[in-house]
């Protein structure tokens, strides 16, 4: 599955960058409950409380940055898994200069496997549009507050 996306953020690029490559303000991003553990800046780990439609449970995950080019471009690698389903997710962030701030756009390949792979897709999608719009609005009123 391949997703996209942008969002404006009426902040500076670098402050952008930083956000967006620390762990832990990504954390308060993520409405579902979750904890993350960060081993050093380029490998965190943790787990999410998720679900799609009546397949919901306890996912542990893994990260690491593949690739950081401050403050233009970064590029994460995640792996999943719980409750017999998996997911690989190898994403790649880029920050723009914009008028009155910054253009973050998005790009993932994600990959799923057992049970939860065989969500109808429009509720697949639709659980992954929903949450993905819920995290980055999340991250641009963090950044855009004083």
């Amino acid at each position: 599955m391949k997703l996209e996306g942008a969002t404006a953020v009426r902040a500076p690029r670098e402050r952008v960058f930083a956000f967006f490559l620390d762990p832990n303000a990504l954390s308060t991003c993520i409405e579902d409950p979750h904890t993350v553990d960060v081993q050093d800046p380029d490998h965190f780990n943790g787990t999410i409380r998720t679900g799609v439609g009546a397949i919901k449970g306890t996912f542990t995950w893994s990260a690491s940055m593949a690739e950081r080019a401050p403050p233009e471009r970064a590029r994460i690698k995640v792996h999943g898994a719980g409750m017999g389903s998996g997911f690989d997710i190898d994403a790649v962030v880029e920050f723009l200069d914009a008028s009155g701030g910054t253009t973050v756009r998005w790009r993932a390949d994600v990959t799923m496997g057992g049970p939860i792979a065989t969500m109808g897709a429009r509720l697949l999608q639709g659980t992954i549009d929903r949450k993905t719009a819920a995290f980055f609005e999340s991250a641009r009123k963090r950044l855009e507050s004083p």
